[in-house]
């Protein structure tokens, strides 16, 4: 494939045993138009992975005839939460821009439950749901994201709430807004940016915001008055080493004060200390600051953390290529709950999210399941002055890269593929199953 072609990624029996899968369709369809508790695919939660697995299932010509899926979402409003980066960083959206209804999101012929999950009871094929109905399945995919864990940081939560106080996150829509108005508001001084010492979705977001700002301090002549150190449980700026590389000597370069394997614990709101604790030495350090932009401990909800589908961390526990559940083999997962050993971001959706579905048909219809999912995830890496470095990596942290020049070199074009490519194609391309990433609109080999 040309790379002008691939420009979007940037950023899918036996005869016996298919009549009896067919006859069970049929059945089970009836029984849920019947009863509405009974569903053949029932897939929790309707953010990127779930609306992409639901909406590639149902266009997918493989299908079993007669399939029925139904999505389990409380939320009234679909983020596209990669714009939350660029609100924090100063490039002029709104939260308001970065979210569309559910109901436009959700495949007219997919049934949604706008209810949260209280228990899931795989060993039953069953989910009972906040309000105490239980709702049965033949196969489940679990797509439920992350939640932010914002009491994990003492003192976290009540600089966030504070609107005069100088903290704020990229994490949340809102506080995304509170994050760009005080870095507006600030003239100079200390300011502080974390990562924490936790899996967290988009883990190249917390230098974004960084880089974005420090260009911008530049812009309006504070540089010079400003410190930017930037805190990070890794031991370098980027997990993959030759963008890490690339990133640590940007850190020199800009006069960011890196500050590896070190992770924030407390925040005095009042007298504006953040309190730093190294994680081989466990020293304690504070810092005075001016602005502080934090990224909060995430971790699966609690009701997953709870169930027989997590693992010892508490991620839901799947195989690693085909997405299948270790112990219940009609229960699949993908995106930023998962087990899966890569880079929690949209880009790895647009890979795992077709090997997902291939497997998942084949599984329904007694077939080998042949999809196989390489660990592929992309980091696009805002890094200020207009430019982007794209990042993209396979499991073991093996860079693989679509454009035939150095990726790690940051770069203008990326930079408006990120602003004004991406928010276009995920609204119309990939949140209805026809956008495969680094594929582009090709369906990918490895689902087939």
């Amino acid at each position: 494939m040309s790379v002008l072609g691939r420009i979007a990624m940037l950023g899918g029996a036996t005869v016996a045993g298919v009549a009896a899968y067919a006859q069970q369709i049929q059945q089970t369809s009836c029984k849920a138009e019947a009863s509405g508790d009974h569903h053949n695919v029932l897939i929790i939660g309707a953010g990127t992975g779930g609306v992409t697995v639901a909406t590639q299932l149902m266009r997918d010509s493989r299908k079993p005839t007669g399939m029925q899926v139904t999505m389990v979402e409380p939320a009234k409003t679909h983020y596209y939460q990669p714009m939350w980066t660029m609100i924090g960083g100063g490039m002029g959206f709104t939260k308001e821009q970065s979210g569309r209804p559910m109901s436009d999101i959700v495949p007219s012929n997919v049934n949604h439950v706008q209810e949260g999950v209280k228990t899931f009871q795989p060993e039953k094929n069953a989910v009972v749901l906040e309000s105490g109905k239980t709702l049965t399945y033949d196969f489940l995919v679990m797509s439920p994201g992350l939640k932010m864990d914002w009491d994990k940081i003492q003192g976290l939560r009540a600089a966030i709430d504070d609107p005069a106080c100088p903290v704020a996150s990229i994490y949340d829509g809102s506080t995304a807004e509170k994050t760009d108005r005080i870095m507006k508001e600030f003239k100079g001084g200390e300011a502080l940016f974390t990562q924490p010492a936790c899996p967290i979705k988009c883990g190249g977001a917390p230098q974004k915001v960084m880089w974005l700002q420090e260009s911008i301090f530049r812009e309006r002549g504070i540089r010079g008055a400003t410190n930017v150190s930037y805190f990070t449980n890794l031991p370098a700026m980027f997990h993959v080493k030759k963008y890490g590389d690339a990133l640590n000597a940007m850190a020199v370069e800009k006069n960011v004060n890196a500050h590896f394997q070190t992770d924030l614990i407390k925040i005095d709101k009042d007298k504006r200390i953040a309190t730093f604790q190294h994680l081989e030495t466990k020293e304690v350090t504070t810092k005075k600051f001016d602005v502080l932009h934090v990224t909060p401990y995430m971790s699966p909800p609690d009701v997953v953390k709870k169930s027989p589908l997590a693992g010892a961390a508490g991620f839901i526990d799947v195989d690693k290529v085909t997405l299948q559940h270790t112990k219940f083999d009609n229960v699949f997962a993908l995106g930023d709950a998962s087990s899966l050993p890569t880079s929690k971001t949209a880009a790895s959706i647009t890979m795992q999210a077709p090997v997902l579905v291939s497997n998942l048909i084949h599984k329904m219809k007694g077939e080998e399941m042949t999809g196989k999912y390489d660990g592929y995830t992309s980091c696009p890496i805002l890094v200020g002055d207009g430019k982007l470095m794209l990042a993209e990596f396979l499991y073991d942290l093996k860079v693989q890269e679509t454009f035939p020049w150095d990726q790690s070199k940051p770069s203008v074009f990326f930079y408006y593929v990120k602003r004004d490519f991406f928010p276009w194609v995920y609204w119309n391309s990939f949140v209805k199953g026809t956008w495969y990433g680094k594929n582009t609109w090709i369906y990918p080999s490895a689902a087939k």
